[in-house]
């Protein structure tokens, strides 16, 4: 199998051919494109098009749901946490675990509770009983400065719509990696087929484990492609045309030119966006698919030539 090429290669690639200059800082985190005079600046996967204030709102889960809430936009309601050590005005009542109990039976016992600015379903926990939040509210609130809390949602998929100057530019399901027995593959063996690239080198304790014909077995319940998801282009018409149109719509009204939505479709049909990232990673896309890197290098490609309003 040839090595996938990675983010690096991309960009060095992209540049060569709009012959623009590339260099890299601060252990690689910044990267300075320069072309005619003009400095444009990458930090990580978030390119120089987004306002800076709405870049932070974007990775604030609590301030994203505020904000489409104040524009009456569909998206799962996030609560925000703070430490028992923050007493500043802006945190009282929000700092405790009486708090914490009130939303969780407000929530029929079945939250998730997270890092308000994590990424890449870290430290997300799912949480149905009054031991298990008060642990994981102590454990996350002591190295972070604010986490947030919303309901368990039954989710019958999550999709992400990469958006460029506020229209929709690629759509993908994320599929969670679940996998059925055939009655002589392993778990392993399942699990390295649904998703080589991730389970390649899957050591669980169970993974010599024979599931019976037709036994079902899920690796894990968060749709993160960097946990084991899949990207998955297979999109009923009816479904694809209602999740377009909410991300259109949220596009345009929080003035998002270049990042990713990612929306749910709870079991009642129901859409609603979960969260959006002002930072546009697709590695996993690249990995995954065979046109991937074409698909990625199209995009990113957009995003380069419009930060220098190159036609």
């Amino acid at each position: 199998m040839a090595r996938i090429k990675d983010f690096k290669e991309l960009l060095k690639e992209i540049c060569e051919e709009e012959n623009i200059k590339l260099t890299y800082l601060s252990k690689d985190w910044i990267v300075v494109l320069e072309k005619d005079d003009k400095c444009k600046i990458l930090a990580g996967y978030k390119f120089d098009l987004n306002s800076h204030g709405l870049g932070e709102v974007c990775d604030d889960k609590y301030a994203l749901c505020e904000l489409l809430e104040h524009y009456h936009l569909p998206v799962v309601e996030h609560h925000i946490v703070y430490a028992p050590t923050n007493n500043e005005n802006y945190a009282i009542g929000c700092n405790n675990i009486n708090y914490l109990k009130e939303l969780f039976i407000k929530y029929n016992t079945s939250v998730v509770l997270k890092i308000n600015n994590g990424t890449c379903g870290n430290n997300v926990y799912h949480i149905t009983n009054e031991k298990d939040l008060e642990y994981y509210y102590l454990k996350l609130s002591k190295r972070n400065y604010s986490l947030s809390l919303c309901p368990f949602i039954d989710i019958e998929n999550e999709y992400r719509v990469i958006i460029f100057q506020h229209n929709p530019e690629l759509i993908y399901k994320k599929e969670l990696p679940r996998v059925y027995g055939d009655g002589v593959s392993s778990i392993k063996e399942l699990l390295k087929n649904f998703n080589y690239e991730f389970f390649k080198d899957y050591d669980g304790i169970n993974k010599d484990i024979i599931l019976k014909d037709n036994e079902g077995y899920i690796y894990n319940w968060k749709f993160n492609l960097s946990g084991g998801a899949k990207a998955s282009f297979d999109i009923e018409k009816e479904v694809k045309t209602e999740i377009l149109k909410l991300a259109t719509k949220v596009a345009n009204t929080i003035d998002l030119e270049f990042g990713s939505i990612d929306i749910i479709r709870d079991k009642n049909g129901s859409y609603y966006v979960l969260e959006i990232n002002s930072g546009v990673m697709m590695d996993n896309l690249i990995k995954e698919n065979e046109n991937g890197y074409e698909i990625a290098k199209s995009i990113y490609t957009k995003a380069i030539k419009a930060m220098f309003k190159i036609k």
